[in-house]
């Protein structure tokens, strides 16, 4: 056995997860210039939270708040918040509707927040509405990628 194969079979599941959802975010970290993003990363302990600023030309400011608890086996949970508090936020800066995008994709009646219909986030995937999560992920529902597809909606669509 390699000894990257003793190391990783001697972490806790939470270890492994969160070790998983870091490669992705320093996915995002590295590639913070080229698409004009900001990221943060807390860690909650069990798991991480990554936050990204996406700014809008001209328009709007959104922070996306994802969650990474049992990351890859769960896709993270997402959620939009008041981009004022992006260097403080956690996992219980509080959600509203009013921080989502508006626009194609999003569907503002699920209650008692809107989702966004682009994959690789918890809710694009519960209730049967899309599958194609895997654990672990393909690249076209991986966190990273994500990230990329919602700063393009945002960036093409969404207001």
């Amino acid at each position: 056995m390699s000894d990257l194969a003793v190391a990783e079979a001697a972490m806790s599941p939470e270890e492994r997860s969160k070790a998983q959802a870091l490669e992705q975010i320093e996915r995002l970290c590295e590639e913070a210039d080229y698409f004009g993003w900001d990221v943060r990363v807390h860690d909650a302990g069990d798991f991480l939270v990554c936050l990204v600023r996406i700014e809008k030309p001209g328009g709007r400011t959104f922070v996306v708040r994802l969650e990474c608890d049992d990351y890859p086996a769960l896709a993270p949970l997402q959620a939009f918040i008041d981009p004022e508090l992006f260097e403080t936020a956690d996992e219980t800066t509080e959600a509203r509707a009013e921080f989502w995008p508006q626009g194609p994709n999003v569907d503002p009646g699920r209650a008692p927040l809107p989702v966004i219909c682009i994959r690789g986030h918890r809710d694009y995937y519960a209730g049967g509405w899309h599958d194609g999560w895997s654990d672990p992920p393909t690249a076209a529902h991986a966190l990273y990628q994500h990230v990329v597809d919602v700063r393009n909606a945002i960036f093409d669509v969404w207001a």
